[in-house]
């Protein structure tokens, strides 16, 4: 038996420790907003001092808002590879649309387990914890260092987790694997080389504010209809320049009325209307290029209709512009991720891309560190929804893929 196999055996032999830890997790609210990830650190930064993981902080820039960061130390201290993932989630939502209480985790009889957060991500941090347990349980060490960083905020942003981390605290490795789910209709669909980013901003259309019951004897404007149609051209006929990539073949997505506001009450013709739209970026594109698209679209917009009283803002902070990222498959830690992802599952799935962002915008974008921006369980189509669920086997996989990967990369 190779140290591979003692790596696989060790993961088998504590499948139940590691289900039960991720049900642990996911039983552990965290959720952002309002955010306050202060009793799910509590239990990983525990859970890794008794899984042997010599050296586990809680790092924060505010207190309800802390990191744990681990380190299992090679003997030769090169390479370093981060693990990462975020241990908030998504508000609830709506309750009643949940098949089982969304912060109760429910195994099924399909083989799913259910539960806010178990695909977005604490079963991937759950896994991430054991495979670092069996590397560290191993007879030979690897010669780099492993890196655990579980962070705060992503789902805001990640002003108080990766970004603090990597902006104040100095978080470097030479690569890093983010554990998010890479599948959009099957488990492993992708190994994922690119995370789109992001651009949003704020439409605002002005009308005339006065009694309604005149609306149709003297000239106004009604903020609201005007709205609508501005809305439907836009979701119609708005279009960003972008370079073709092959990953992408659908190109950017556009999301026109993310959040809409107008009106007052009945009664008052409704004077102003606001709604939110956001473009997903692929590589190649930069903020100025999809500023100027928008803006120019909304000046044809008012070249159309002399009426239309109309403004763009783009957002402040990072929805502004979040930056893509793309890894070179030639990196050696996609090498050792396909090699891994063989040995578990038998074959290696295509490369592909993560129509969402993903902590890589500060590893790699910020860090310069390259990163695998998603590789773990389950699907991105159940998350921030209701029913999220995670297959149980899907768990034990990234364990196992994960200390392979990490074992290999390391050395």
């Amino acid at each position: 038996m190779t140290a591979y196999d003692h790596l696989v055996t060790d993961i088998e032999t504590h499948r139940e420790d590691l289900i039960d830890f991720a049900s642990r997790l996911v039983a552990t609210p965290s959720i952002n907003p309002p955010g306050d990830e202060r009793a799910v650190a509590e239990l990983l930064a525990g859970r890794l001092k008794g899984l042997g993981i010599p050296d586990v902080e809680i790092v924060a820039e505010v207190p309800e808002r802390p990191n744990v960061i681990a380190r299992l130390p090679g003997h030769g201290g090169w390479p370093a590879l981060l693990f990462n993932g975020h241990i908030d989630t998504k508000p609830v939502g709506d309750q009643s649309k949940w098949r089982t209480d969304p912060l109760v985790p429910t195994i099924k009889d399909d083989g799913y387990i259910y539960g806010l957060g178990t695909a977005d991500m604490k079963g991937a941090v759950a896994a991430m914890c054991f495979a670092a347990s069996a590397l560290a349980a191993a007879s030979t060490r690897p010669a780099g260092d492993l890196i655990l960083a579980f962070t705060a905020d992503e789902e805001a942003g990640s002003r108080y987790g990766a970004q603090f981390l990597v902006q104040k605290q100095g978080l470097k490795a030479d690569a890093c694997l983010i554990g998010e789910p890479s599948g959009l209709t099957e488990q492993w669909e992708y190994l994922v080389l690119v995370s789109r980013g992001i651009s949003a901003f704020r439409t605002r259309v002005r009308g005339t504010q006065m009694h309604a019951s005149a609306s149709n004897i003297v000239p106004c404007v009604n903020a609201s209809t005007k709205m609508a149609q501005v809305m439907v051209r836009m979701a119609n006929d708005l279009q960003v320049r972008h370079q073709p990539h092959p990953l992408l073949p659908k190109g950017p997505t556009i999301n026109i009325g993310m959040r809409v506001e107008s009106g007052v009450f009945y009664g008052i013709l409704p004077a102003l209307g606001e709604f939110t739209s956001d473009v997903r970026v692929q590589p190649g594109m930069s903020f100025e290029q999809v500023k100027a698209d928008v803006e120019g679209f909304v000046q044809r917009l008012r070249d159309d209709d002399p009426e239309l009283d109309i403004e763009v803002e783009f957002e402040e902070g990072p929805l502004r512009w979040i930056e893509p990222t793309e890894v070179s498959a030639d990196e050696p830690i996609v090498k050792a991720a396909q090699w891994a992802v063989r040995q578990v599952l038998g074959a290696v799935p295509p490369f592909g891309a993560c129509p969402g962002w993903t902590d890589s915008r500060w590893t790699q974008g910020e860090g310069g560190v390259p990163t695998i921006p998603a590789f773990g369980p389950g699907l991105l189509t159940v998350c921030h929804g209701p029913n999220e669920r995670v297959p149980v086997e899907g768990i034990v996989q990234a364990a196992k893929i994960y200390a392979l990967t990490a074992a290999r990369f390391l050395g």
